[in-house]
């Protein structure tokens, strides 16, 4: 359900057909498919829009070292693509944790971003 779930946020043609980036006989990836999904990944899009993030007054990334969806390791790879544009006004952290239970980590973010969002 997860991946179909992806499959219509990123490769839905515009009659609504929904399409997988891989054949589910053979597991081949669909090369134009695929390229849908990576033309959305934010790590990827950073250099096309670093003017953009340079000007952002507030960057907060955080993940749990132990995400189920791995998604420390996009943290690290995007907070450092954001490092390599010039980005400047970031905070990052890995934390121990997973994917689940992180209500404890939104004060944390939220005071960051409304500290740097007022501030002049």
């Amino acid at each position: 359900m997860l991946i179909y779930a992806m499959a219509a946020c990123f490769s839905t043609d515009d009659d609504g057909t929904v399409r997988l980036p891989f054949d589910l006989a053979t597991g081949e990836l669909v090369d134009d498919v695929w390229q849908r999904w990576l033309d959305w990944d934010p790590v990827r899009m950073v250099p096309d829009h670093a003017d953009a993030i340079r000007s952002l007054r507030a960057i907060w990334i955080d993940a749990g070292r132990a995400d189920q969806f791995h998604l420390d390791i996009g943290a690290e790879a995007l907070a450092h693509q954001l490092t390599s544009v010039g980005a400047t006004d970031m905070q990052f952290e890995l934390f121990e944790g997973t994917h689940s239970a992180v209500e404890y980590r939104y004060p944390l973010s939220l005071a960051y971003l409304a500290t740097k969002l007022t501030a002049r």
